[in-house]
């Protein structure tokens, strides 16, 4: 009889074990569906409406058809362009179109604009947008786009900004716009990416109440830094667009927290702070190629600004050229090797070298110097003057050159 209990009392210990256990993998499965029909966590939206342009209405063949950008306008007279993967028309085909090649940095579409023409030969052109909803008074906003350099483009500019504003902005002609307070990269840097995408990224604190997006160069033409560009081989036949003409890509405007950041390329970049000061005592027992090849011009570290002390030198360089109306120099741009490393990894510091070479350009020929006088040229890191690492070895390098030719 005890036996027989014990039997019993072992089948009812197994059965209730084995319930417990059906129970726990009903409730594993129920959890498992939860997850899996639960909403994905997500980041904040974007309050840019069709941000790579990839909606649009109407029939799109030709140039200056941005207007059909669904969300998108040009507020002045002079048209952006709408450029699409899957049109034939070759203006405004991807990637090769009228103004160059380029595939997109986000879905199938983009759009272009113009930020700087020559002597006014092209006029401005923006991009303009209702944002989904106003912003918060002081409240932070990451606001990025992508732009890139059109092949054709004989110019590249500066002053590539965004305008959030109450209203809309509008222009009854072809004039440029002016904006009260434009949103810039941290640098103002010429942009003269070509291969691939340049990304403006900067942290904006609201005001309160902006509700519109305007994209373009809101500056003044000699506000605005610029050099020219060589046109590549594939373009020599169709010509040279006499400006500087951007195609433009994934723009967003996220609301952030304090502490966060926006994730830009430049908040990456060390803080600049050594440049090299060394004086050069000229004589008249120097030949005219000797004292021009004895001047240098320095730079901040990531940076190709012209500072005053380089201003100062150039100016030098200026009044010899004047003195001798045949001469001609050539530019020679230098980096050092920190700066070389990390362009690997950072777009905005590629040709690096090159840029200071044309903004010393850009500078000589503003006091008066033919640009036919000059010529430019970058060694990047591949001449130093120094091989060491210490601060001021690597200030040395940082250098633009000035020969006789």
């Amino acid at each position: 009889m005890i036996k027989l209990r014990l039997i019993f009392a072992l089948v009812i210990s197994t059965l209730l074990s084995i319930q417990l256990t059906h129970a726990q993998e009903a409730e594993a499965d129920e959890e498992k569906k939860e997850e899996a029909t639960a909403p994905e966590k997500k980041g904040p939206d974007n309050l840019v409406e069709n941000p790579s342009f990839e909606e649009f209405e109407g029939s799109l063949r030709r140039k200056e058809q941005f207007d059909l950008a669904i969300g998108w306008s040009n507020p002045t007279e002079s048209k952006s362009e709408l450029y699409a993967t899957d049109v034939k028309s070759r203006y405004i085909a991807i990637p090769d179109n009228l103004y160059g090649t380029e595939s997109p940095a986000d879905g199938d579409n983009y759009a272009g604009l113009v930020t700087f023409g020559f002597r006014g030969k092209l006029s401005r052109s923006y991009l303009q947008t209702e944002l989904k909803q106003p912003l918060e008074a002081k409240g932070l906003y990451c606001v990025k786009f992508k732009a890139s350099l059109a092949e054709r483009s004989r110019y590249a500019s500066n002053n590539l900004s965004v305008s959030l504003d109450k209203s809309r902005m509008s222009g009854k002609s072809t004039a440029p716009l002016s904006a009260s307070n434009p949103l810039y990269n941290q640098y103002n840097e010429v942009v003269d990416t070509r291969d691939g995408w340049w990304e403006f990224c900067s942290l904006y604190r609201a005001q309160g109440k902006e509700k519109y997006l305007t994209i373009g160069n809101f500056e003044s033409d000699d506000r605005t830094t610029n050099y020219q560009m060589d046109l590549p081989e594939k373009y020599l036949e169709d010509g040279p667009i006499m400006g500087a003409y951007y195609f433009i890509d994934d723009v967003s405007v996220i609301p952030t927290q304090p502490g966060q950041g926006c994730n830009c390329a430049h908040e990456r970049i060390p803080e600049s702070k050594v440049i090299f000061s060394g004086s050069v005592q000229l004589n008249d027992e120097m030949s005219l190629s000797q004292k021009i090849e004895a001047l240098d011009v320095y730079f901040y570290q990531y940076q190709a600004d012209v500072v005053s002390a380089a201003e100062r030198v150039i100016d030098q360089i200026v009044d010899m050229m004047v003195e001798n109306p045949s001469a001609k120099v050539s530019i020679v741009g230098h980096s050092d090797n920190e700066e070389a490393a990390l362009a690997e990894k950072e777009a905005t510091l590629r040709g690096l070298a090159l840029k200071r070479a044309n903004l010393v350009k850009t500078y000589m020929t503003n006091q008066g110097i033919d640009e036919k006088r000059i010529t430019v040229k970058s060694m990047d890191n591949t001449a130093p003057v120094s091989k060491m690492a210490t601060p001021i070895s690597l200030a040395k390098n940082r250098r633009v050159e000035f020969v006789l030719q």
